[in-house]
């Protein structure tokens, strides 16, 4: 299973890929990371931004998630979505051509390598956590809250109705997971849905054998009218 975590800076995500791996030691997690690919094209990235910093990272990162199948167990510290969450903050800024045509093209390749991704694990910054500078990472408490906002905005809308979501491929997309702030919390959240064997709980069970995923389902078909519609009026929420 391809696990990724995601999230603002300094919401923990790297701490929580370690607790992962420590607890599922049959996951691994790539050797290189969007990191290596800024600091070897020297990309200034975060609140500085550009669309070349976009562009490189998000094709990185497509190509990382989809070279490897649904038997593998790993697990990422970012993926695409993050990468289209700090365009979307550039976009908003008005920062030099993060225009329309510019995020309509990242988002549909986005879009495309979820189909690559089996969960995603959100992780939320706390305003009441200290914020670590570590050389790298963007301090500014503002830049970070905007940026968590808009991935909590992302995941809303993923789960409030996936068939009208813009940014996840209808029918083939990962499962969204918010994680509450504690560290632990985290871990025993994340047991909930991955065994202890590495796999998703019930992925191997027919959806006819739960009653609540089929009526689900049924609600879905009923309501594919209105997805399309809802579509339309999120992509002139972002404006695009």
């Amino acid at each position: 299973m391809r696990i990724a975590f995601s999230g603002t800076g300094n919401s923990g995500k790297t701490t929580t890929v370690k607790s992962f791996l420590h607890t599922w030691s049959n996951y691994t997690t790539p050797d290189k990371t969007y990191r290596d690919v800024l600091e070897e094209n020297d990309l200034s990235h975060s609140s500085n931004t550009t669309t070349d910093t976009q562009s490189k990272i998000l094709n990185f990162m497509i190509d990382q998630v989809q070279s490897y199948d649904k038997k593998s167990k790993l697990a990422f510290d970012r993926c695409p979505l993050d990468n289209i969450a700090y365009s979307l903050w550039a976009h908003e800024k008005g920062i030099e051509n993060f225009n329309k045509e510019f995020l309509s093209k990242q988002i549909d390749l986005m879009k495309e390598s979820m189909r690559s991704l089996d969960i995603i694990f959100l992780c939320r910054f706390d305003a009441k956590q200290l914020i670590v500078d570590d050389g790298f990472r963007d301090t500014d408490k503002q830049f970070i809250q905007e940026v968590d906002n808009i991935f909590n905005s992302l995941s809303n809308q993923h789960a409030q109705n996936p068939e009208a979501d813009i940014f996840f491929p209808k029918g083939d997309s990962p499962a969204v997971i918010e994680l509450p702030h504690p560290a632990q919390e985290r871990i025993d959240l994340i047991a909930e849905y991955v065994t202890v064997d590495g796999e998703m709980y019930g992925e191997d069970t027919s959806i006819f054998n739960n009653i609540d995923e089929l009526e689900q389902l049924v609600s879905q078909q009923q309501n594919a009218l209105e997805a399309e519609n809802k579509e339309k009026e999120l992509y002139k929420k972002f404006g695009l």
